[in-house]
């Protein structure tokens, strides 16, 4: 029964998840562990990763128990103060619903060299600054603007990347002249002229499948300097609000 309550314990912190490392710090032994599995009171996500059964699982459960596994020794909450570990890339889009990216890997960034048995984990090296992340479903995670911009700079697919870029956008309110701003360095990689991020927005907006209203308008004020974005992201929300409102009709 003890260890029952400190499994349980443990996992109501944690999305309904422990370590095999965590429950031996609490005294609950692999072989103890191992029969709650047969039991079928725990299920095994992978290896030294477990989730409690009944627990309301989703679908980035996978996701959390690979991160915990990168330090199973520590808690969510203990990690989440000074994260070894960040969830980035492909990872960070799926977190924060953006587009329709293939997530067949786990991916985080950490600011120093990092392995992993795992086959499903990529590290990617990089600075680790407050600004860049924030937690998201209780895992930290890059922001929107920091996922763009590093997905930009591993030369995504431009079409999945317009993708990010309109729900960031449409369904996330990120100004527009915010991620024109981060995609600045990388306009040239997707054929628009050098250092024009703004121009870039504008055609990913096109490639995205934006309202025909809203391309039209992306025309317009690609011809209008500065102001072009301002115009294409009201435009942009007027329309994503009129067509809600035309669903509840």
């Amino acid at each position: 029964m003890v260890h029952q309550i400190a499994v349980a314990e443990l996992a109501a912190e944690q999305w309904g998840l422990l370590t095999a490392a965590q429950a031996a710090e609490h005294g609950v032994s692999n072989q103890v562990l191992a029969h709650f599995y047969r039991a079928g009171a725990l299920e095994r996500l992978a290896h030294g990763i477990y989730r409690l059964a009944g627990a309301p699982g989703d679908e980035l459960d996978e996701l959390r128990g690979a991160w915990l596994g990168l330090a199973p020794k520590l808690t969510a909450n203990d990690r989440l103060r000074h994260p070894d570990a960040v969830v980035s890339f492909r990872s960070a889009a799926r977190v924060h619903e953006l587009g329709d990216l293939e997530a067949d890997r786990h991916e985080f960034t950490v600011d120093r060299r990092r392995t992993s048995r795992r086959t499903d984990i990529r590290f990617h090296r990089g600075p680790l600054a407050d600004r860049d992340w924030r937690p998201v479903n209780g895992l930290p995670t890059t922001t929107i603007t920091k996922t763009i911009a590093d997905l930009a700079s591993v030369n995504t697919d431009g079409g999945h990347l317009a993708g990010v870029v309109r729900d960031a956008i449409t369904a996330k309110g990120i100004d527009a002249d915010l991620i024109a701003e981060v995609l600045r360095p990388y306009a040239h990689r997707y054929s628009v002229k050098l250092g024009d991020g703004t121009g870039l927005v504008a055609r990913f907006l096109e490639e995205a499948g934006i309202p025909k209203a809203t391309r039209q308008a992306v025309d317009l004020i690609a011809r209008d300097g500065a102001g072009r974005m301002m115009y294409i992201e009201a435009k942009t929300h007027a329309e994503t609000a009129h067509s809600t409102a035309g669903d509840h009709q």
